[in-house]
């Protein structure tokens, strides 16, 4: 029975010390996209170390609260988890790897003799394309 009962104590105490741990962002007020079919939607979310520990009511996320929380009040607008648009084009996309690389030049100079030496590379006659300049 003490086992049981040092056990039950030692759960509720983990349980209590993590619910005071202070979260890195907490959002509030808005729709809230939980990939959760028991639960499509929330209100608000708090997230520590870029992972959720809480999502609810504004009211009960905000107990997750601290002096450095980011605390962003959407205004009913929606939150989705992890949405990124990473794709590549095959055909572009290996094109733009095998071509001269200007992305990452810092000056007109060091622009001029990245073409300048892939140039030399060249066949003559044939177009240099692609360099994913980001002027």
């Amino acid at each position: 029975m003490n086992t049981l009962f040092a056990g039950s104590v030692l759960a509720l105490a983990c349980a209590a010390s993590f619910a005071q741990v202070p979260a890195d962002l907490v959002l509030i007020h808005g729709k809230i996209w939980t990939v959760n079919p028991a639960q499509p939607l929330a209100e608000a979310v708090a997230c520590y170390g870029g992972r959720i520990i809480a999502v609810g009511t504004s009211d009960e996320v905000s107990r997750f609260e601290g002096r450095g929380t980011r605390v962003v009040d959407l205004r009913g607008k929606l939150a989705v988890p992890g949405f990124n648009d990473a794709h590549v084009h095959l055909i572009d996309g290996g094109a733009a790897m095998a071509s001269v690389q200007l992305r990452d030049a810092g000056t007109e100079g060091e622009f001029r003799e990245r073409i300048r030496l892939f140039a030399a590379k060249t066949r003559p006659g044939r177009w240099i394309t692609g360099g994913d300049w980001d002027h």
